[in-house]
């Protein structure tokens, strides 16, 4: 005998190639296909054999936007005790708490903890029954559930999480959202998938060059959320840049004034490393040494404010059962 768990929730890609509520079905469908993968190889490693889970297209639409209905089912035996309310040894990982470990809603979960992680490794991982201790340096670390590591762990789990968020690297695709009851509680833009590769798994990886030089940086967009990158202009070309910088961020907060086009003299650290069969590289700001105003003023603002106004995104509605 079965019973079976619903969890309604709405997934969106958007951003200006998204404007007339179209997606190239080259794009849209292996990250569809990554979802399902996600949410069942996430279900297999924390409920194993006690619950089963399937996404099935619904096949309606959504009128003025480009969606689709999806459910996944989630079949549970009915003689496991605490179902829901996940007591006991032998309680089964809802369709909600389910989301929340992969972080699709709750703010952490895996997702949670990769952006923390900002594409690096943990120096240490440390699992006291049900909490873990991840040390992201020597001196910062961060508690999870240890279900949440079980995750970080899977192959699977993060190429199909990787998969899923692999349309922002489309030109003209930023941003990657959940809905539920209508409210957004998850947004992944395009300068975060770096950290949500499935490359900074715990695999042994080659470091071809780790060098810190001297470097004269142009912001092109930044975000103060922590887990984002800055993108910056060398003269040359533009890159993504972690800032790690703790004095200078501090000064911003304090109410310095620091926007598009500023200049910096910084200590710039870039290492290349074949990772996963690929090759990866990862720039940081070790150090701000000056700050610049505009080189030229009265730069064109091409700032991304007011741009969700300007364009219609492309969305796809799932149910988790």
């Amino acid at each position: 005998m079965e019973m079976n768990n619903h969890q309604q929730f709405y997934v969106v890609y958007d951003g200006p190639a998204l404007k007339d509520h179209r997606m190239d079905v080259r794009d849209l469908a292996p990250a569809l296909i990554a979802i399902a993968d996600l949410l069942t190889a996430a279900n297999e490693e924390i409920n194993g054999k006690t619950a089963k889970l399937r996404v099935h297209v619904n096949a309606s639409f959504k009128a003025g936007s480009f969606g689709i209905d999806l459910v996944a089912t989630q079949h549970l035996l009915s003689q496991i005790k605490d179902i829901f309310s996940g007591n006991g040894a032998s309680a089964v990982c809802n369709g909600y708490t389910l989301m929340t470990m992969v972080g699709f809603v709750g703010g952490g979960g895996l997702i949670g903890l990769l952006r923390r992680l900002k594409g690096r490794r943990p120096v240490q991982i440390r699992q006291t029954g049900k909490v873990a201790t991840v040390h992201i340096s020597q001196t910062e670390s961060i508690e999870v559930d240890s279900r949440v590591v079980k995750l970080y762990r899977s192959s699977i789990v993060r190429t199909s999480l990787e998969k899923v968020v692999s349309p922002l690297e489309q030109e003209g695709i930023t941003d990657f959202g959940v809905m539920m009851l209508e409210r957004l509680v998850l947004e992944i833009h395009d300068d975060e998938v770096g950290s949500l590769s499935a490359v900074t798994m715990d695999t042994a990886a080659e470091v071809v060059s780790d060098t810190t030089s001297h470097k004269m940086l142009q912001i092109e967009s930044l975000a103060f959320k922590d887990g984002s990158t800055w993108r910056v202009h060398d003269g040359i070309a533009t890159f993504h840049a972690w800032v790690d910088d703790r004095a200078f961020l501090k000064k911003i907060d304090a109410g310095e004034r620091f926007g598009k086009g500023d200049v910096l003299l910084v200590d710039l650290r870039q290492v290349q490393r074949i990772d996963g069969g690929r090759l990866n590289s990862e720039s940081t700001i070790v150090k701000v040494l000056e700050h610049r105003q505009p080189l030229q003023q009265n730069l064109p603002d091409k700032a991304y404010a007011g741009a969700n106004e300007e364009h219609g995104g492309s969305g796809v509605a799932l149910s988790l059962a």
